[in-house]
């Protein structure tokens, strides 16, 4: 199996103006997990830098490290970062982390994202490894409870709908407690949230007394001190003629998508051919919807096509080698789960997809 070097990564930037500055964000990047790329940014006119990368104003690299990352520590005044974020912020469940550190290292603020983007989280983590002092406002947080948008977080599942989250939380701080309904059996490493006598977990004839669900197909209609919790459980298998426009390719994930009822944040990742490894349409339909992109050998596909007897393409068959891309590869990516939605063709776009057998 291939993975493209485009799938997404957790990518950490570390920005500071002045030297001292720099001596905190060294001691920050030390101390971060091998499983994270970190780049230190410094401003120019910092001497003796030991290493990053330098810019002239903070204009300059801000707005692509917003889309590039997903967690940025600014090690400044946060009245400056404020005001460079401001106009680049679009909503709790696209934002990254942000989080401002004064230039000693004293106290460390998540500013921005502190749930769902787990600035909270990095804020703990970064203060127990310098010393520094959290600084964290988010209500929840500060009596002791973890909000579901956090309990999201931990598990890589997303909210639904996103303008729902105030209400509820407001919910939870109220009464002390939310029902939770899911569609799903929880495992082993939900026992924290099991076990949290904040939450109240419903048996299935109990839905409606819900103020969290766990489910990839959300109702139209939910009240507004309800959630969804979708949890990534859809692999989806592309196929496609070279050249075609990622809005092409979007249009045709949404229609599948659609079609069986579910969200589209319950997408795990796309999944296709390897020839189909620099396809750019390919590449850009995954970034917009920030999940990975992987491909498959033409021998791999072959196994499941015969194992599953899957549908057969002679136009494929006679091109490439293999009797058809997108069933297998989108049973491939949820690693031999159901496939819920057979081929379906348009706009010289193939979509199949499959549901990972880890949630059933």
């Amino acid at each position: 199996m291939n993975e493209n070097l485009n799938a997404p990564k957790t990518k950490i930037a570390l920005v500071s103006l002045t030297d001292r500055g720099l001596d905190t964000m060294e001691r920050i990047g030390k101390g971060l997990p091998d499983t994270v790329i970190r780049e230190l940014y410094i401003h120019k006119q910092v001497l003796g830098q030991k290493q990053g990368q330098s810019f002239t104003r903070l204009s300059d690299i801000v707005p692509s490290l917003w889309q590039e990352c997903s967690v940025l520590i600014f090690v400044m005044a946060t009245g400056i970062v404020v005001r460079q974020i401001a106009p680049l912020i679009e909503g709790k469940d696209r934002d990254p982390a942000v989080l401002v550190l004064d230039e000693d290292g004293g106290f460390v603020i998540p500013l921005l994202s502190g749930h769902l983007g787990g600035a909270n989280a990095w804020a703990k983590q970064i203060s127990d490894q310098i010393g520094a002092v959290p600084v964290i406002t988010t209500a929840t947080d500060v009596r002791g409870m973890v909000a579901p948008d956090e309990y999201a977080r931990r598990y890589g599942w997303k909210v639904e709908p996103v303008h729902h989250l105030p209400a509820v939380n407001r919910l939870l701080l109220e009464q002390k407690c939310l029902n939770v309904w899911t569609n799903y059996s929880l495992k082993v490493e939900h026992n924290p949230w099991l076990n949290d006598p904040h939450y109240r977990f419903l048996s299935k004839s109990e839905i409606d007394q819900a103020n969290i669900l766990v489910d990839a197909f959300p109702s139209s209609s939910i009240k507004s001190d309800c959630l969804y919790l979708i949890p990534p459980i859809l692999s989806i298998g592309v196929g496609c003629r070279r050249g075609v426009a990622r809005d092409v390719i979007l249009e045709r994930i949404r229609t599948a998508v659609k079609q069986i009822g579910a969200s589209l944040k319950a997408i795990s990742g796309i999944y296709s051919i390897d020839l189909k490894s620099d396809e750019v349409g390919l590449i850009e339909a995954a970034k917009y919807l920030r999940v990975p992109f992987q491909t498959f050998r033409a021998d791999e596909l072959q196994v499941v096509n015969l194992q599953e007897q899957l549908s057969r393409s002679n136009f494929v068959s006679e091109k490439i080698g293999v009797d058809g891309v997108c069933e297998a590869a989108s049973l491939l990516g949820a690693q031999r789960g159901r496939l819920v939605l057979p081929k379906t063709k348009g706009q010289g776009v193939t979509v199949a997809i499959s549901m990972e057998s880890s949630m059933l």
